[in-house]
């Protein structure tokens, strides 16, 4: 039989009137969770209703009764899980921790709580919050202990989700910084190993009796210079989007032109392959950054010469399309799977070319193409198909004439 009566409490800070619970314990062998040989009492029946996993304990601490539900979930009967059998279910990590606080609390007469993992009848450990009151009779007197587990895996997926995310997004800021750091401290000494051997190349080009090999010798050293310059201010200017430092100087422009003034200065470059440049007949007015959209122009053309590495035509078309203003760079390459292209604008991506042709990079080039897009309030796509080549688009807003004029 329960009985609820209220008895004055002392904490050692107030007085407080805490409202008790009197359970009628059998002691004894346990069979679905009550006392072989004892009546399933009136108790028991109602704890057996409750859908969680409840228990109930001696003054001293020892379990004598376990829920049906308990039993199911641990897959053990009562009597493998009264005493102390229960704590062989809890996770070996949690095990001696959840006997001395259990212990602690039996010895001071207070209510216990403990997050731990339960292993279930399929082997699996699962989460779950223990909380255990102490049983009081009418007289004030310790008769006994109730507690309950409720599963909160849910609870704990999301705490580890949190960690998880906190350690990535440390481990990134880490990095950058890292990076950051050695892109600023080579930025110097790159300035000068350029400045030194442009000046040997020049020299050596202008002396007479220089064999031909010193003076490619010393091209490739300022060709690797200029490339390793490169890699470093693109290190830099992806840490300086993260943090929202990169920043843009917007005027208007004419953007047929500027792409028709970075073919003509691309086009020499290159050994094996030709630009075809179909402009719009039409100015192309836009609100943006000339060297910022010349960056991004001349990573496009970079990126489809390298995934023509048999060479041919690459084709650049300039228009309007639906009130903007339209770039397109095509190859005829090897093209881009299909299920790695919406990955193509993510930070440190790159593609795996089987053709060993194909020289791999940092995988920044077109983050940073979609960022600075971004920041002109455009957009950026890619079209592509295996063995057929690649046809990156790019749409700016446009401004109308009359604006233009007075911008």
């Amino acid at each position: 039989m329960i009985e609820k009566t209220g008895v004055s409490r002392t904490n050692g800070h107030s007085s407080q009137h805490i409202p008790s619970t009197s359970i009628t314990i059998h002691a004894a062998n346990t069979t679905n969770g009550v006392a072989q040989g004892a009546e399933f009492s009136a108790d028991h029946q109602l704890l057996a209703v409750i859908p969680a996993l409840v228990f109930t304990s001696q003054p001293n601490g020892t379990w004598n009764y376990v829920s049906p539900r308990f039993c199911t979930y641990t897959g053990k009967s009562a009597e493998a899980l009264t005493a102390l059998g229960w704590l062989e279910r809890v996770h070996p990590d949690e095990r001696t921790t959840t006997l001395q606080q259990w212990q602690t609390a039996m010895r001071n007469g207070v209510s216990f709580q403990i997050e731990h993992r339960l292993c279930g009848a399929d082997g699996m450990y699962h989460w779950f919050r223990s909380q255990c009151t102490p049983q009081l009779d009418a007289m004030g007197t310790l008769i006994g202990w109730t507690g309950i587990a409720v599963p909160i895996d849910s609870e704990h997926q999301l705490v580890d989700e949190q960690m998880l995310r906190q350690k990535a997004e440390q481990a990134r800021d880490e990095r950058d910084c890292m990076l950051a750091f050695i892109a600023h401290e080579l930025r110097s000494p790159l300035t000068v190993l350029l400045g030194q051997s442009t000046l040997l190349q020049r020299r050596l080009n202008n002396h007479e009796g220089v064999e031909p090999h010193v003076r490619r010798m010393a091209e490739i050293v300022v060709a690797q210079t200029i490339h390793l310059k490169d890699l470093m201010n693109t290190l830099l200017e992806a840490t300086q989007l993260d943090y929202g430092e990169l920043q843009l100087c917007k005027t208007t422009l004419d953007l047929g032109a500027l792409v028709e003034r970075v073919v003509q200065s691309f086009a020499p470059t290159l050994s094996s392959h030709t630009l075809w440049l179909h402009p719009d007949p039409s100015p192309l007015w836009v609100k943006g950054d000339a060297l910022r959209l010349e960056q991004v122009l001349h990573n496009l053309i970079e990126n489809a010469v390298k995934y023509s590495p048999g060479g041919g035509e690459i084709v650049i078309r300039t228009m309007l399309h639906e009130g903007q203003v339209q770039i397109e760079v095509c190859d005829s390459g090897i093209g881009i799977p299909a299920h790695v292209q919406p990955y193509l604008f993510q930070r440190f991506f790159r593609v795996k070319a089987d053709d060993r042709r194909v020289a791999s990079g940092l995988g920044l080039g077109l983050y940073l193409c979609k960022a600075i897009t971004d920041l002109h309030e455009g957009s950026i796509s890619v079209q592509s198909v295996e063995g057929e080549g690649s046809t990156v688009s790019l749409l700016l807003p446009r401004i109308l004439v009359e604006h233009a004029r007075h911008v």
